[in-house]
């Protein structure tokens, strides 16, 4: 649940990704090798759940051109996603209410979950340099906020 209510806005969309998730994990239990342990398996099919439904209800491929765009204006440097200490509560809080759902994703793949840009572009069918975009976009909202009470 914790994995999915980081890619959904209210508890009522992480408990279907969560219930789409067991799906997946009954159809394919055959899969699973006993010898690793469990709850990465699973963490696993959550994130592709929530991926297979960012593509689902979100297509973001219309505006990919202008983000590679600025992308190259910018020359995005990698750097650390965010230069001060917030607990992962309030990240979590001001990502959620704060970011765009493209932005957000992105960020919370690259940021939280680990994957590397180019992992996150085939993935999502993107480019690199959209996926450093909205890192960069999403660590830009989060410094300018980062004083603002979030309710």
């Amino acid at each position: 649940m914790r994995v999915a209510y980081r890619y959904k806005n209210n508890k009522e969309d992480a408990a279907a990704l969560v219930n789409d998730s067991f799906l997946n994990v009954l159809q394919n239990i055959e899969k699973y090798n006993i010898k690793k342990p469990l709850e990465p398996w699973l963490k696993r099919i959550a994130i592709n759940k929530a991926i297979d439904d960012f593509r689902k209800y979100n297509k973001i491929n219309n505006v990919t051109d202008s983000f590679e765009a600025l992308a190259y204006e910018n020359k995005l440097e990698q750097k650390e996603i965010l230069d001060e200490n917030y607990k992962l509560e309030d990240l979590q809080l001001r990502v959620n209410l704060l970011l765009p759902k493209a932005s957000k994703t992105v960020f919370y793949l690259y940021a939280i979950d680990g994957f590397a840009h180019k992992e996150i572009a085939k993935k999502l069918k993107i480019s690199e340099e959209t996926s450093k975009w909205h890192v960069k976009n999403a660590r830009k909202i989060l410094r300018e906020n980062k004083d603002k009470i979030l309710n």
